[in-house]
């Protein structure tokens, strides 16, 4: 028997919405003190879509150092699918990543959108390496319209694990 590794790449987003008077910080002393699910609108895995495995192939032999720094919204409705290299349809452009961080094979990913930034119906979310165009790493599909707006903010918040498993 040729005992071969294999890996499986999982993402899973939140979908906070919050006072118009908060900020990043604001969210982070809520989640020291487990707070901040008070305020949460939607979770749910995501689908990592076929050119973040590209990206992620790029990435690992050298050939591109373009991260995921990019967090991106839209009014789309369709669900995502392998082949998606974009949202459906983006709202504004993307906001650069508030905070990116690792623990053990989890990334992390808070995009904290202010009152100003890409107001809108937002139906669908996804990760990408620039704001617009460029490589989509995965897209998620909301459960139900989000509305953000001037009133309010907002933060999606990504985790992206990388597991071994033997075959």
């Amino acid at each position: 028997m040729n005992p071969q590794a294999k890996f499986a790449l999982k993402g899973n987003v939140e979908l906070y919405e919050l006072p118009s008077h908060y900020t990043y910080q604001d969210y982070l002393a809520l989640k020291k003190n487990n707070e901040h699910i008070k305020f949460l609108k939607d979770k749910g895995d995501n689908l990592v879509v076929d050119a973040g495995l590209a990206q992620i192939v790029d990435l690992m032999i050298g050939t591109d150092t373009s991260s995921f720094t990019h967090c991106r919204v839209g009014s789309g409705t369709n669900t995502p699918a392998a082949g998606n290299t974009d949202m459906q349809t983006i709202i504004g452009s993307g906001v650069t990543v508030t905070n990116r961080y690792r623990s053990g094979s989890v990334a992390y990913y808070d995009t904290f959108f202010p009152t100003s930034s890409n107001n809108g119906s937002w139906e669908e979310t996804g990760i990408a390496n620039a704001s617009t165009g460029s490589d989509l790493l995965c897209r998620r599909k909301f459960s139900s319209t989000f509305t953000k707006t001037s009133s309010n903010t907002a933060l999606v918040a990504w985790s992206i694990t990388l597991s071994a498993t033997a075959d």
